[in-house]
């Protein structure tokens, strides 16, 4: 039996959403260490994220989603971030993908959701591999990487160009099922260990035509996904914007660095006078607990924005994608600086490996070096807008 939409009063409230990714990052905590050394996030992570529902945060209604806005997911992420960098952005990312599965066409979404709306999508964005044309669809040969969580998805969203007749390439987005897919065990990073970001291979896979989606129509906010389902974020252009949900995660892990910070600090004092030699460590955890507050308020201020502009029926263009893009990377400058300054001075204890105030900071390194969070390249963007040039996009 196709899956039906879910009732309004089984659909939690971005509130209680939020209280339960704040419970949800102790025990994440918990399991950091083990999921470094497994270069996985744990299953029983991904079983506390279904439990918890952050999954359906924008998943569409009409598939048994929430169809909450962004910055609810935003919000959870950074809750997430706070208990363990490598798992919230698994569980973060395997949570926003859905908004851009709900952008495919109809028949596309029956395939992800018709029969199992608690199935999960992984994604490998960046265009690799080769697609050519054939009866009724495309055939990709190749190998995709940096696919976060693909572990455990049902499906997989790829990027390809599509060559066109006067010799250009067009962006394409690809839905590909499971058992396509050869997993490639490679994630062996610095940080975000426990991600599980690997690679993966396909050969000859067929994608139909209706489970490929053209990236101009996502970034013209009409992709057909939008003609059925009612969420407004389902017009949202995806490079530019998704950015501020990734940086979301790598805030809240350098809020919990200033959490943790703020905990050894008050083991070398105790509770006595104050004592000296103390101040640059207390004037380091005021000013990165100041920059990680300014980074949160930042991300979710943009994207109520965006997402209010939405709402009201308007269309999110390149001028609203460069500053998005802007603010996503600063954020990521402001959780690096936070980070950096409280890992100096945390001492020989702060390098030890079961000290997770140095797992978070690699992990803030590790999640702000995605391409979407890079400063020169958004910046550049930006700029390009004020000057009226066109964007410098990756693909």
């Amino acid at each position: 039996m196709p899956v039906q939409p879910l009732a309004a009063d089984l659909i939690p409230s971005p509130a209680k959403m939020i209280a339960r990714a704040r419970a949800l990052a102790p025990i994440l905590r918990t399991r950091s260490q083990a999921a470094e050394l497994a270069r996985q996030c744990p299953p029983e992570t991904i079983a506390d994220m279904r439990k918890a529902g952050i999954h359906h945060i924008v998943q569409p209604r009409r598939y048994g989603g929430y169809g909450m806005d962004w910055e609810v997911l935003c919000e959870v992420a950074m809750e997430l971030g706070q208990g363990c960098g490598a798992q919230g952005w698994t569980a973060t990312v395997l949570s926003d993908h859905p908004c851009l599965a709900g952008m495919f066409s109809e028949q596309a979404q029956n395939d992800i959701w018709g029969e199992d709306s608690d199935v999960l999508v992984s994604t490998s964005y960046n265009p690799r591999g080769t697609v050519r044309r054939t009866d009724g669809g495309y055939v990709l040969t190749g190998r995709w990487m940096f696919a976060s969580g693909v572990k455990y998805s049902g499906w997989t969203i790829v990027g390809g160009f599509v060559p066109r007749d006067n010799g250009t390439r067009q962006h394409h987005f690809f839905l590909v099922p499971a058992a396509d897919r050869i997993l490639i065990d490679d994630w062996d990073a610095m940080g975000m260990a426990g991600s599980g970001s690997m690679s993966f291979d396909l050969k000859d896979v067929f994608v139909p035509e209706h489970r490929a989606l053209d990236a101009s129509l996502v970034q013209a906010g009409n992709p057909p996904g939008a003609k059925v389902n009612a969420e407004p974020l389902h017009r949202m252009p995806i490079i530019g914007f998704t950015g501020t949900v990734l940086v979301s995660v790598n805030i809240g892990a350098a809020m919990g660095m200033v959490r943790e910070f703020e905990t050894m600090l008050r083991e070398r004092t105790g509770s006595g006078p104050a004592k000296p030699g103390l101040e640059d460590m207390q004037s380091r955890l005021a000013e990165a607990g100041a920059e990680t507050d300014c980074a949160r308020l930042l991300i979710l201020d943009t994207a109520r924005r965006n997402t209010a502009r939405l709402a009201a029926g308007e269309k999110l263009d390149e001028a609203d994608a460069s500053v998005t893009a802007r603010n996503s990377a600063y954020a990521a400058k402001l959780a690096k600086q936070a980070a950096s300054r409280l890992f100096e001075v945390s001492g020989g204890s702060g390098l030890n490996q079961a000290n997770h105030l140095q797992r978070a900071f690699r992990d803030v390194y590790a999640g702000t070096a995605h391409g979407t969070l890079n400063w020169g390249r958004s910046a550049v963007r930006y700029g390009n807008n004020i000057l009226g040039w066109p964007p410098n996009l990756p693909f």
